[in-house]
């Protein structure tokens, strides 16, 4: 995780220097994003490693006392910046639905109210973990329903906002396949490929090995909930490198982009035509036309782009 955050941000400062782009300030607040969930993933492996030395080195009673010690500052510390990673990467989905159908405020309500009830839960799932007493697990009944609601109501957001931003980007590829806009939209692999980055949906897949496996009792969700935190990174990580480098299916919350297109007409003259999107696109700038005066006009209207070809 580490290594795909400094190279993308590399790769991403490098391009704002060579093209001063309106998208450059968006550019930053994505790099901003993506340097706090670093922090917190990166808090969150140093409390478990600190907490192992604890448990074998220091800890009196030896290790197992030791994580069975649910109200242990360091315990309280490793649930809290669990709790703020995934408020902050549940917002970022929420906020990457908003964005991909067209700032469509209502398309959001639902995934606002259940990041809403994320924060509250995560609240009600470290207070009860500080109050339990020594000598109990994860599983005692004064903490299992406020754990279960918590990675329910964050499994629910993920669900949701996964499925919406898969359905706008599989129709929006589609679309611009039927008009020989996008090369790569015909392959089907590329855009299951793109659906799982764009979508987080490695996130989603990982918060349901976490429920279930605490919902069986198994101790292996202390294995899956550290996963969980590298998954957070990896899938916003890929995420915000597309959309930064405008290979996202959808950015026009980053600004309108221009592509100039040589056209070729019937008496192999080549023509430049500006093509204005209000979003970036694959284009196949291959693409001919048989006429010499063809016009691209891109609209959008409604969240839907319509091409018109006017002679």
């Amino acid at each position: 995780m580490t290594v795909m955050t400094f190279s993308t941000l590399r790769t991403v400062l490098a391009k704002s220097r060579r093209r001063h782009t309106t998208s450059s300030a968006s550019n930053h607040r994505l790099l901003s994003v993506l340097c706090m969930i670093w922090v917190l993933s990166a808090a969150h492996w140093i409390i478990n490693v600190y907490r192992a030395y604890s448990a074998f080195m220091l800890f009196p009673a030896g290790p197992v006392a030791f994580y069975n010690t649910l109200s242990l500052p360091s315990y309280t510390a490793r649930n809290t910046v669990y709790c703020l990673l995934t408020v902050l990467a549940d917002s970022f989905v929420v906020y990457r639905c908003y964005v991909v159908w067209q700032r469509r405020w209502w398309i959001v309500v639902i995934p606002a109210l259940l990041l809403i009830s994320t924060l509250v839960t995560g609240i009600g799932v470290i207070y009860s973990f500080h109050q339990a007493t020594p000598g109990n697990v994860v599983f005692i009944k004064q903490v299992k329903p406020w754990v279960t609601s918590y990675v329910a109501v964050t499994l629910a957001t993920n669900v949701l906002c996964t499925s919406l931003i898969a359905f706008r980007v599989i129709r929006n590829r589609m679309y611009l396949s039927s008009v020989n806009l996008a090369r790569t939209s015909n392959d089907p692999l590329w855009t299951f490929l793109v659906v799982v980055m764009e979508s987080a949906a490695i996130y989603s897949s990982a918060l349901i090995v976490l429920m279930v496996l605490y919902s069986m009792n198994s101790n292996a969700q202390y294995v899956a909930l550290d996963i969980t935190v590298s998954t957070i990174g990896i899938a916003f990580t890929m995420i915000i490198l597309r959309v930064s480098l405008g290979k996202s299916s959808d950015t026009q919350a980053f600004g309108s982009t221009t592509e100039t297109l040589r056209v070729p007409s019937s008496s192999n003259r080549a023509h430049d035509l500006n093509v204005n999107v209000a979003r970036l696109v694959e284009v196949n700038r291959d693409y001919s036309l048989k006429d010499s005066t063809h016009k691209l006009n891109t609209d959008v209207e409604d969240g839907s782009d319509k091409v018109h070809f006017d002679n």
